[in-house]
């Protein structure tokens, strides 16, 4: 069994780590949207659209018009027209905004700007207040400060979580996770075999505190330390964040399962109790880059790489 750190030592080290690495410059996973959702994220996207071309009501609902415009959108360029905005569409729909600019995309931007808590006003016309807010994104996120809205920045824009809403490590993903009422933690294991440092539970606590999560010691590899995947906690959190369910994780790296699951690399999660069928659940996971997702009947199972 692990010696624990303190969580004082935990935050110290984490933030020495944070010095000497610098800002965190890792790409954001480009979200799913799609048709149901709502809100600044589709807002966005119906401005981008507008900017291509497709005219789109820019109401903030994903209905079935944008659905139509999205994937006329695809089939001209050469994308399947799925009528998803995801990690392939994002790139080609997204336009440079930056000082002068005007219109749609100008637009596009300010919202997603307002979504991180700057308060522009939403006019197309991307001036100094604009500037000066992606300027401060920019910084804040480790990117080039020039104020230019360009991939890189919109990856950052679109993939982040709005204003006062955690953050892209393992740590704050694992944090956020902890933290949101749609996801419920399990605090034993489903066989009822006792071994508290590895329920799901545990491993979010490890992971949010900085550390390596447990496998169980009655598991087919014994304990075990292991890091969890930030793709799959991604997934897990944008499964309550952007497709509004409700769910309880069961197992993560723990718990028993076959000798060589990928619960035990630290890429796997268990759900029931979910808010949705487990069809529904099953093809969320693998919308959010799940390389595995079963149905298990009595529980869903999803797997990253």
């Amino acid at each position: 069994m692990r010696r624990r750190f303190p969580a004082l030592v935990t935050a110290v080290i984490a933030a020495m780590v944070a010095v000497l690495l610098g800002p965190n410059t890792a790409s954001a996973a480009w979200p799913v949207i799609a048709n149901g959702d709502s809100g600044a994220q589709v807002t966005t996207i119906q401005h981008l659209l507008n900017h291509r071309g497709y005219a789109t009501a820019a109401d903030g609902q994903f209905g079935p018009t944008t659905e139509a415009k999205v994937s006329a959108f695809q089939s001209a360029n050469g994308l399947t027209a799925d009528g998803s905005v995801g990690p392939l569409t994002w790139p080609k729909l997204v336009a440079t905004v930056q000082s002068g600019s005007t219109g749609n995309a100008a637009k596009a931007a300010q919202t997603q700007l307002n979504r991180h808590g700057y308060g522009l006003v939403v006019d197309g016309d991307f001036g100094t207040a604009s500037t000066n807010a992606a300027k401060d994104f920019q910084s804040k996120h480790g990117l080039t400060a020039d104020g230019i809205v360009g991939s890189n920045t919109w990856n950052a824009l679109v993939g982040a979580s709005g204003s006062g809403g955690g953050g892209t490590s393992r740590a704050q993903l694992a944090a956020s996770i902890d933290a949101n009422s749609r996801i419920s933690l399990l605090t034993y294991h489903v066989s009822g075999v006792v071994d508290a440092d590895s329920t799901a539970q545990a491993n979010i606590t490890d992971t949010k505190n900085g550390t390596t999560a447990e496998t169980s010691n009655y598991s087919d590899v014994g304990e075990r330390e292991v890091w969890l995947s930030t793709a799959m906690l991604n997934g897990m959190l944008k499964l309550a964040t952007e497709r509004g369910y409700t769910f309880l994780v069961t197992e993560i790296a723990g718990g028993d399962h076959s000798s060589n699951s990928n619960h035990y690399k630290g890429i796997a999660f268990d759900a029931d109790n979910m808010s949705v069928s487990n069809a529904t659940f099953v093809s969320a996971c693998r919308a959010y880059g799940a390389t595995e997702a079963l149905d298990e009947g009595n529980h869903v199972h999803c797997a990253w790489q």
